[in-house]
């Protein structure tokens, strides 16, 4: 399976059958984009910080529509 992109217009195309796929390779129109290359992250995300110790701000509730009347007293 190869997926490919269309460089004038962006739309991206799979192909599954082989001959699709060597017809392709000759097409200046598109380019080849499943080839992944692993990214390094500079985070590491698998770790947990501990050093937060407080609970998240939460945000007040507003109720929507006009308030309530409130009778004279």
């Amino acid at each position: 399976m190869a997926t490919y992109k269309c460089l004038a217009s962006g739309n991206l195309v799979t192909f599954t059958a082989q001959v699709d796929i060597d017809s392709m390779k000759g097409h200046s129109g598109y380019e080849r984009i499943d080839i992944e290359v692993p990214v390094e992250s500079k985070y590491d995300l698998n770790s947990v910080r501990t050093d937060t110790a407080f609970a998240p701000v939460m945000p007040e509730i507003k109720r929507m529509g006009r308030p309530r009347k409130v009778a004279n007293v």
